[in-house]
């Protein structure tokens, strides 16, 4: 399928990220129709009441049946069953692709469950916040930020094509890397980080925290982030975010060395080393169009 000839598109899951998404397609494809499904009447409700689809759907297999591209906005651990659920009605030639923050073990079941005359390929569109449900989605929450695609071998080039083209209409910078590829470096930049800000909370006295700063609420704000979709997250990437903690243990020791140290060199040396590091990254996101000025 040629991009120019999308008409229609379920989103499956009507939450933060598949209301943003509806909303971007409003405002950049405002030809293309977008059915939203939701085991939840006042989600449909809502979306419907906020513009963020043009029709909703009580049943997933009727919400499938004649889209072109599909694109699962629910937590990961509800992929399989979907992709079981919807796998008899999907129309040939059908795109189907995600919003989650994993891709091998998706990949895993739609190469599992789908017919041969359909094709997955993960994306991730790096947007988002802590906040969970359709009330905090904007239009505009997928502009300039980066969004990986990650077709596996059998992918064919026009479809990889397709989904490059559909994310860059709504705005979003594209790379294309491997599923296995993918999640090696999410647990690095994302799953850890999290995990960081969960041990950062769990390990301080509600009693000393009421007394922090910005500095702390913003370290940790992550943590505020949905504990059945983290916990998904988490146990579908565990091993390749149980490697990123090792290396971030492994940081933390080179600190404790260098606070027992008499001397400031070695402390000083490592404070100038992230300085410097997290400068250079903030400007290249600031060339990017990716942080504001």
């Amino acid at each position: 399928m040629k991009f120019k000839e999308l008409n229609s598109v379920t989103l499956i899951g009507l939450g933060l990220l598949g209301g943003s998404l509806g909303l971007s397609i409003a405002r950049t494809m405002g030809n293309v129709k977008r059915i939203g499904y939701s085991h939840r009447e006042t989600t449909r409700n809502k979306a419907i009441s906020a513009g963020i689809v043009d029709h909703t759907c009580s049943n997933l297999a009727e919400s499938v049946a004649n889209s072109q591209l599909i694109i699962l906005c629910s937590p990961i651990g509800t992929f399989e069953d979907i992709l079981i659920e919807i796998q008899e009605t999907l129309q040939p030639g059908t795109i189907i692709t995600d919003v989650g923050s994993t891709k091998a073990l998706p990949t895993k079941w739609a190469k599992k469950h789908l017919p041969k005359n359909v094709t997955f390929i993960g994306s991730h569109p790096m947007a988002g916040s802590e906040q969970r449900g359709s009330d905090f989605s904007r239009a505009d929450l997928f502009d300039h930020a980066p969004c990986i695609i990650t077709p596996n071998k059998t992918c064919p080039s026009k479809d990889i094509i397709f989904l490059q083209k559909f994310w860059r209409e709504i705005g979003m910078r594209v790379s294309t890397m491997t599923p296995q590829q993918h999640d090696k470096v999410l647990a690095q930049i994302s799953h850890m980080p999290h995990a960081l800000a969960v041990a950062l909370i769990n390990s301080t006295p509600l009693d000393q925290a009421l007394l922090c700063g910005k500095g702390f609420l913003d370290t940790s704000r992550v943590a505020s982030g949905d504990e059945s979709v983290w916990g998904d997250i988490f146990m579908s990437n565990a091993r390749n975010t149980d490697q990123a903690i090792t290396r971030l243990i492994k940081e933390l020791i080179r600190l404790q060395k260098a606070l027992k140290s008499p001397s400031h060199k070695q402390i000083n040396k490592l404070l100038s080393e992230a300085k410097n590091k997290r400068n250079d990254l903030v400007n290249k996101k600031i060339r990017r169009k990716e942080l504001p000025l």
